[in-house]
């Protein structure tokens, strides 16, 4: 039967029913299924990145860089064209005072002796060296040579008296005369009084090669230079005849004996024209020290910074040479000697006497040596803490 309906309307359809009872079990499947899902992870905010730490570079590379830098700034530019200028009018000035004239090195054949026979020989000089390696000799003369300069060369036991006799009769024989004698041969001894006592040939090695020894070459030498009224003796001396320290008793003691007799005797030869020279030269590094490890912990020269030294002694014949630390010792021992006492007693007792001169074994010897100061920063450390010792350090 026919659904009748109102004229001109139309007909309403039916609701979708069945489409919205499916939208409403999706919404309520997804309700249940986001309910069972597990909670989201929080969102992380991702942490900065730290910045690797920087190391703080060492006194030393600070020191480096900033000497660069000044290097290359202006200021060091004309440092360094002044440094030039007058490197070249000293070295005309050496030349000028050894040219052509007959110079006696000692122990020329390594450290301090060897660098200066270079230097003369550079500069003009006739350059006579002594040592007692015959085989160390020829190399320096070769190398001399090799650069146009002038040497000769005589192996020489400078602690034989016979053989200063023959070295001198020989030199004067063959060049004639010497115009300058630098007594540079030298023998060090580091051994505490106390540990000593048994051993009184130390003392006589050492006063035979750095006292008497260079007594003969001077008696031997110097009779032609008053005759010709023209010599420079220059004696190379120790910063220790100044400061005193310990444990160089005999060391100390055979250089203070030649500097006394230089003293005594450039009065005698002054109007005459022949001139001493000493040179209280600090600490070297030269193959003489190297067996004493606790001096890499001391400020040291270069066998060419001492040899300078030996120019300007050359060049200038002073009474003395001497560094501000060795006048400095001696105006201490002089105006203060107490106080001089107590700061060489605590550096006695910074540092041991060598294991050989205790009798230590090799592992006890390694042992204290590694605990020895390495830089100047340790061992002013360790001799803060031993004068003013206390349970804080």
């Amino acid at each position: 039967m026919a659904t009748k309906t109102a004229a001109g309307k139309t007909p309403t359809p039916p609701k979708a029913r069945p489409a919205a009872r499916k939208t409403l079990k999706t919404t309520t499947a997804a309700k249940t299924a986001k309910a069972k899902a597990p909670p989201p992870a929080p969102a992380t905010r991702p942490r900065p990145r730290r910045a690797p730490m920087l190391k703080a570079p060492s006194p030393v590379a600070v020191v480096k860089t900033v000497a660069k830098a000044i290097e290359a700034s202006p200021v060091g530019k004309a440092g360094a064209v002044t440094s030039a200028v007058l490197r070249t009018r000293r070295a005309g000035m050496l030349s000028r005072r050894v040219r052509n004239k007959v110079v006696v090195v000692t122990g020329a054949t390594s450290g301090i002796g060897q660098d200066c026979a270079l230097k003369l020989a550079e500069a003009g000089a006739t350059v006579i060296l002594a040592a007692r390696t015959p085989q160390k000799l020829d190399e320096t003369v070769e190398l001399i040579r090799s650069r146009g300069g002038k040497a000769f060369a005589y192996a020489c036991d400078l602690s034989d008296m016979a053989d200063c006799d023959r070295f001198v009769k020989t030199v004067l024989d063959e060049h004639r005369h010497v115009d300058i004698l630098i007594n540079n041969a030298g023998r060090s001894i580091r051994r505490s009084v106390k540990f000593s006592f048994d051993r009184f040939h130390d003392f006589e090695r050492t006063m035979q090669l750095n006292y008497f020894g260079a007594l003969k070459l001077i008696f031997g030498f110097a009779p032609v230079m008053l005759e010709r009224k023209a010599g420079h003796i220059i004696n190379i001396s120790s910063i220790g005849v100044l400061a005193s320290p310990p444990r160089f008793s005999a060391y100390v003691a055979s250089k203070a004996a030649l500097d006394a007799f230089s003293w005594c005797a450039a009065p005698e030869f002054a109007d005459a024209n022949v001139r001493f020279t000493t040179i209280n030269m600090p600490l070297v590094r030269t193959p003489m020290i190297a067996p004493t490890k606790l001096y890499d912990a001391f400020p040291t020269l270069s066998a060419n910074e001492a040899a300078e030294l030996v120019m300007t002694a050359v060049i200038d014949k002073p009474k003395r040479v001497a560094t501000s630390l060795g006048l400095a010792g001696a105006v201490a021992q002089a105006v203060a000697p107490g106080v001089s006492e107590f700061v060489l007693n605590q550096a006695y007792r910074l540092f041991p006497d060598s294991a050989a001169a205790r009798g230590l074994s090799d592992e006890e010897a390694a042992a204290e040596m590694a605990a020895l100061p390495k830089s100047p920063v340790d061992l002013a450390r360790k001799l803060f803490a031993q004068v003013f010792s206390g349970v804080h350090w």
